[in-house]
């Protein structure tokens, strides 16, 4: 708040008080002093980006442009079904698609629609730890590669990453199991077609897709027993992380009317308790040295990669 707005707010305090002590006698005071509020409101909530960005953390640069949005809620009535087209029209009116300043509830958000732009944000330090979704926060243990915190366990992550689990090799080796997936996929097309005359493409995709990441990420076929439960917890992980929920732009726990966080917890658990089972076996086998799978690259990492059960949990549910 500035000096002026701090002053006005001040005097129209000492008037509403004033007014409230005579209102018997003139009545009209106390709509005058209610009246004067108005520049001080205006002031403090109609801001370019909204509620979040009264007070600009950027103090030495040019504000940006952006919506007012509503009082409190900033932008989030405006979003509807599809955000990033409107989003991206309320650029366009304003002239703003370098950088545009919203609000969502109290967090201050910045979009661009220019590609150049859009590079250097998610490129730049400055922007390496941004807002998590609560459900985010906890699904992800706020450890994976990228929920982690920018920091040297989030470096040592992106290098064991590009290093070991994601290298050219790596993705050759694994070159056998997306072949004879896609051959299954084919066939369930034929299948489908011959029985129904019909096909939904949406239901093949999304099985091919899984089994490709749960055998890619573990090793095991989604037929199995472990596979039909990290399919169940897959399909619950997503639909918690996609729900809409209040506490993810207000800090008050009381909004969570859905449940969200305590699910969230629920499920957590329920990944740590099975990803760490799937671990444990896997160590006591002792057959990962030859093997492509995520797991048996982390289980073989050099000792000074070495990662943590925990650590490992995460990483390997944000492959999912």
């Amino acid at each position: 708040m500035n000096t002026s707005s701090s002053l006005l707010f001040k005097l129209s305090l000492l008037i509403i008080l004033f007014s409230v002590t005579i209102t018997n006698q003139i009545p009209w005071l106390l709509i005058f002093s209610l009246l004067s509020l108005i520049p001080f409101l205006l002031n403090f909530w109609l801001v370019p980006g909204g509620f979040a960005w009264r007070k600009n953390p950027m103090k030495n640069y040019p504000k940006l442009p952006g919506p007012i949005g509503w009082p409190i809620f900033g932008s989030i009535p405006l979003m509807g079904s599809i955000p990033h087209r409107k989003l991206a029209e309320i650029a366009s009116s304003l002239g703003a698609t370098r950088l545009m300043a919203f609000s969502l509830g109290t967090t201050r958000m910045i979009i661009s629609s220019h590609p150049e732009t859009a590079k250097e944000i998610l490129c730049g330090p400055a922007f390496s730890d941004r807002p998590v979704k609560v459900s985010a926060k906890i699904l992800m243990f706020e450890r994976a590669i990228g929920f982690a915190p920018s920091g040297e366990y989030w470096k040592q992550l992106r290098r064991i990453a590009a290093t070991h689990m994601f290298s050219p090799k790596r993705i050759l080796s694994l070159e056998g199991l997306r072949q004879r997936l896609s051959d299954e996929m084919i066939k369930g097309v034929f299948r489908e077609m011959r029985e129904k005359g019909i096909v939904e493409m949406r239901g093949i995709l999304g099985k091919g897709a899984l089994c490709n990441v749960v055998e890619s990420v573990f090793g095991r076929s989604l037929m199995s027993l472990e596979g039909e439960e990290l399919r169940v917890m897959v399909e619950e992980g997503y639909e918690l992380i996609g729900k809409f929920n209040w506490v993810d732009y207000f800090n008050f726990g009381f909004l969570d009317f859905h449940g969200v966080k305590r699910r969230c917890h629920k499920l957590a658990e329920r990944v740590k308790g099975l990803v760490g089972q799937i671990i444990e076996e896997r160590r006591g086998d002792g057959d990962y040295s030859e093997r492509s799978d995520f797991l048996s690259v982390l289980l073989s990492l050099p000792e000074e990669d070495q990662l943590s059960d925990s650590d490992m949990v995460a990483i390997l549910w944000s492959r999912i």
